[in-house]
């Protein structure tokens, strides 16, 4: 993915959206915004404003993601583990993701693989993590 720092701007504020999805921001999912916060060149303080804009008005989310990126199908691939941090996608995040799928052009059936590989990944990992 472009390391351009407007992209990850873009991609935080989609993964905010993802994340805030189901009303609540888990550990797991703060942390990974932390991570895109810091690639993105946004500090703790206006991450937390953020992160509190994106929880309480749902109706910001589809704001977050009006931009376009580069790289639409990384952004989709990160965006679905982003959802899947907290162990389960919720059908909010399910359509979100869906919707941010629509905005960034990548097609339905290209979406659906990017799904299906994500879960796959995320139970490989586990399972690795249990020791099986």
């Amino acid at each position: 993915m472009s390391a351009n720092p407007q992209e990850s701007l873009e991609l935080l504020r989609a993964a905010l959206a993802m994340a805030a999805a189901d009303g609540r921001i888990s550990g797991h999912e703060k942390a990974l915004l932390k991570a895109l916060a810091q690639r993105a060149g946004v500090g703790a303080l206006s991450l937390d404003a953020m992160v509190a804009d994106a929880v309480n008005n749902p109706a910001s989310h589809d704001t977050l993601f009006q931009r376009a990126i580069d790289d639409p199908e990384r952004a989709m691939q990160l965006l679905v583990a982003v959802a899947q941090i907290d162990g389960k996608i919720s059908e909010e995040e399910r359509n979100l993701l869906v919707d941010i799928s629509f905005v960034l052009g990548v097609s339905a059936e290209r979406f659906n693989e990017i799904f299906q590989a994500g879960l796959a990944s995320v139970k490989r990992v586990r399972k690795q993590r249990e020791g099986g």
